[in-house]
């Protein structure tokens, strides 16, 4: 479970950077607009919100053996279905903004297992 930790806060700094990137990449193309740093946020937010609520789900599998976790995946689909239904009802909320981060897993541990030393064995890489 240390490794899911580590996982984590590997996945939060990356995200901070991807953020503080889009942002830097929305400046140059849209000039200062207060609306994407609040989406990037917003989506961040609930990105982590996911990956916190994926690696419970997890831990249960592997302490309690629950296999099926239903209510588990409800409640990702849930946060992020009301992250993104706020951020197309708020006009001060860019909502492209707010979808990019949950994109994010996918970008950061694909790059990890892309870039992973040949010798160091993992588990965990494939879907947090």
């Amino acid at each position: 479970m240390e490794d899911l930790r580590h996982e984590l806060r590997f996945a939060a700094i990356c995200t901070l950077v991807l953020d503080v990137l889009l942002w830097d990449i929305s400046l140059v193309f849209l000039g200062w607009r207060l609306p994407v740093p609040l989406g990037l946020l917003l989506g961040s937010a609930g990105e982590l919100c996911n990956l916190l609520l994926l690696r419970r789900t997890v831990r249960n599998a592997v302490y309690h053996g629950k296999t099926k976790d239903f209510a588990g995946y409800l409640l990702r689909v849930l946060v992020a279905s009301v992250i993104i239904a706020a951020a197309l009802k708020c006009p001060q909320i860019s909502a492209i903004a707010a979808v990019l981060p949950f994109l994010y897993p996918k970008v950061i541990f694909g790059w990890l297992a892309v870039h992973l030393p040949k010798g160091k064995k993992t588990d965990t890489h494939t879907d947090l």
